[in-house]
């Protein structure tokens, strides 16, 4: 693995340089001189008393480690990935559990980079795919948190084009930002439709090229462009994969291997301050916007990222698995992932559920479905 961490280090270098000059001298030594730190009281075992979890020892525990640094996955949009990560800070719930922890805006391409080479201990994703990906291309990372078994991305095409399923691009153009998603390429496929009869293009951010071109249909985010189009007086229709039995995840946290096994009831505690600050998003949208657009300094469409946080929300609680908490996943989630990306030639190489996710962490912030918070004195 070595090699492969010099890739991802040299990948992940310039953005890295901007990272040490925001967060100063201390950079990459502060998990080494943390670990000396904690030394056996490190939180690794989960301090814990014969009623429950010993919160005191706990949070000494936590605060030895020093500054946990974590990224977020699309800056200060409204997404439940960054959302939960910010709104946790505002409160003051990493404090509580002792953890000290960073939070940077930032991209999931930079977030997955800077997590592999170790200048991140904990990092959101968009999507479950960021992480498969990232493993396979030899990343130590795992992704230990999944908010909500479904996809937001999806093809958006207008409602008079008369397409109504996949099968009907063909002879068309289809659009992508970056690069096409592979579960669009898996729906296409699965649909029924002649991909060597779809050109599939480039086309950037704006949606409304839609208009303006003779684009038929769009990879957008059911949480954003659909809504932006509307406001401008389109109505679209969308092609989600979801409905062609392609499914994916979305809110993804993931940590670095190294940091996780040295301080699992850190990686924990992290996940316990990201549940607790969803459940009070769910409380106060309106407040929960208020402190993005304060954070943003300005770089900030209300309307867009409040119906961008209604839309997420509303996705997450009806896909929780019954019985169990939010963020909980199953291997087959990560599996199904894999198969999409193996399928579609996106993985340099096979990697297993095992491989890239452990649902552990998460696991143990719960009794049942209740959340187990220090205030509560609940017993594990």
């Amino acid at each position: 693995m070595k090699r492969n961490h010099r890739i991802w280090a040299s990948m992940a270098l310039s953005v890295m340089m901007v990272v040490l000059a925001a967060c100063g001298s201390t950079g990459s030594t502060n998990a080494t001189k943390t670990d000396a730190a904690a030394g056996a009281t490190n939180a690794a075992s989960a301090p814990e008393t014969k009623g429950g979890i010993d919160w005191e020892a706990r949070i000494a525990a936590n605060k030895a480690i020093g500054e946990i640094r974590t990224m977020t996955s699309f800056n200060y949009s409204a997404n439940i990935a960054n959302t939960n990560a910010w709104i946790a800070d505002e409160l003051g719930f990493f404090k509580e559990l002792g953890l000290n922890v960073k939070v940077m805006p930032g991209l999931s391409a930079d977030a997955m980079k800077l997590l592999a080479v170790g200048q991140l201990q904990m990092a959101h994703a968009g999507s479950a795919s960021e992480v498969v990906q990232s493993v396979a291309n030899g990343a130590e990372i795992k992704g230990v948190l999944a908010m909500a078994p479904v996809g937001l991305s999806v093809l958006m095409v207008l409602d008079n084009s008369g397409i109504k399923t996949v099968k009907d691009l063909e002879g068309k153009i289809v659009g992508y930002k970056g690069a096409m998603p592979a579960h669009i390429t898996a729906m296409l496929k699965k649909g029924g439709a002649d991909l060597s009869k779809i050109k599939q293009v480039g086309v950037g951010f704006d949606p409304t090229i839609l208009n303006t071109t003779e684009v038929a249909a769009i990879t957008v985010f059911k949480s954003n462009e659909p809504y932006q189009m509307e406001k401008l007086g389109f109505k679209t229709r969308i092609l989600d994969p979801q409905e062609y039995g392609v499914n994916t995840s979305f809110g993804i946290v993931g940590a670095n291997n190294d940091f996780a096994a040295k301080h699992p009831a850190a990686v924990e505690d992290y996940l316990r301050a990201i549940i607790k600050a969803h459940e009070w998003i769910l409380k106060n949208p309106e407040e929960t916007i208020k402190i993005l657009e304060k954070r943003a300094g300005g770089n900030f469409n209300k309307e867009i990222e409040t119906n961008r946080l209604k839309v997420e929300t509303g996705l997450i609680d009806p896909a929780k698995q019954q019985g169990k908490g939010l963020g909980i996943f199953t291997k087959e989630q990560w599996q199904s992932e894999i198969d999409i990306l193996s399928e579609n030639g996106v993985l340099v190489k096979p990697v297993t559920a095992d491989q890239v996710a452990d649902v552990k962490y998460i696991s143990n912030v719960y009794n049942g479905e209740q959340l187990i918070w220090p205030e509560q004195g609940a017993k594990k």
